[in-house]
């Protein structure tokens, strides 16, 4: 067990999660853009990350940071893989399903990550990794309903519980929110159907906008990513 602070950085397309572990524990998070997490004081600190976007970022941690490690695809993992392509599984996915495989629940696993975007990830029960699937998140969509029309506006609103919109703007989120609800909830529904005993993890920014059913099954964590980061550095470290 590492003694020391490790500072996690989960550095995503949208923001950074930051977390302090001691002792093997999460003390606190927080969500920061990569202005405000350059502000922070780094100095004389270890400083684990993964990167999907902000080389620059990093490059600036480095300056002050006692000690920077990249996790990445080339460290061990608590679980074994079918996936043909694992040099190009985003480190995302790499460590949710790190996280999943160090939970101790037996049986088989499944991670809905909904962010930028919205991804499934399969860990069966003899925990290797099958996969999962990849598309557009809540706020690709709205963007691409913009940049590919003439004249439909660029939302940030998200919210919009009804399935039938009386105006551009909320025919728009109803396309978009009901859209993505049924996809997540009939992509969940086909993996229960195939696997009857399947443990499900909730995760991602954006999984605030979506009730998910209160079943003995189905978790929300919203620092999966950032144990699983743990996880293997904390592999590595050992």
């Amino acid at each position: 067990m590492l003694s020391e602070d490790i500072y996690i950085l989960d550095i995503g397309n949208s923001a950074v999660k930051i977390a302090c572990y001691r002792n093997g524990l999460i003390q606190e998070v927080k969500r920061a853009s990569s202005e405000e997490c350059l502000s922070f004081d780094w100095k004389n600190k270890t400083v684990v990350f993964a990167n999907v976007a902000a080389q620059e970022m990093v490059s600036e941690i480095k300056k002050t940071a006692r000690k920077l490690v990249e996790v990445d695809s080339s460290f061990s993992s608590g679980f074994t893989s079918k996936y043909t392509s694992m040099h190009t599984l985003g480190i995302d996915r790499l460590c949710n399903v790190e996280a999943m495989a160090n939970t101790g629940i037996e049986g088989d696993l499944l991670c809905v990550d909904i962010g930028t975007c919205l991804k499934f990830d399969f860990l069966d029960r003899h925990k290797t990794y099958l996969g999962g699937s990849i598309s557009p998140g809540i706020d690709l969509r709205l963007k691409s309903l913009n940049d590919y029309t003439a004249r439909l506006p660029l939302l940030q609103k998200k919210r919009f519980p009804n399935i039938m919109g009386a105006s551009t703007s909320h025919a728009i989120l109803s396309g978009v929110m009901k859209g993505i609800e049924a996809e997540i909830f009939q992509m969940i529904s086909w993996y229960e159907a195939k696997y009857p005993d399947l443990t499900i993890f909730v995760t991602g920014g954006d999984a605030s906008y979506f009730d998910f059913l209160q079943k003995s099954n189905i978790f929300a964590d919203e620092n999966l990513t950032l144990k699983g980061i743990f996880s293997m550095y904390n592999r590595y470290a050992q």
